[in-house]
């Protein structure tokens, strides 16, 4: 199975790069899905997970909790390859400010487990200087 690497880029030879594992292309679908709002794909006005939205106030934990709720059904929707195994979210002391999604998932039911961790929102903290 070949398909375009995520991200986009040009190879040594000045091809466009390809992913030539199941496990990249499956990496790509979910990094695709976690990544795209609403309303960016024109023929597709609802794919994606949305999460900007989902995540109106970081900070609190039960919007934090039901964002992760869409998130796997949202991903289970759109890139159905993707085992996913638990969705979380946190910040860190380094980098006040910024909302990290931590997905566990594997790319097939006999596949290892992975982890996929992507800054999604920032915030003003106690910490951040305005």
């Amino acid at each position: 199975m070949r398909a375009l690497k995520f991200p986009f880029s040009i190879d040594t030879n000045g091809h466009v790069a390809t992913a030539d594992t199941y496990e990249q292309v499956v990496r790509g679908q979910l990094i695709d899905v976690l990544m795209t709002n609403f309303s960016e794909r024109v023929m597709r006005p609802v794919y994606g997970s949305n999460l900007g939205a989902a995540l109106f106030d970081p900070t609190d934990e039960l919007v934090q909790a039901d964002a992760a709720q869409q998130v796997v059904q949202r991903v289970n929707q759109w890139a159905p390859r993707v085992v996913l195994r638990k969705v979380g979210f946190s910040s860190e002391a380094l980098q006040p400010g910024k909302l990290f999604v931590t997905v566990d998932y594997s790319a097939g039911a006999f596949d290892q487990s992975r982890q996929l961790r992507l800054p999604v929102s920032e915030f003003l903290s106690e910490e951040t200087p305005v």
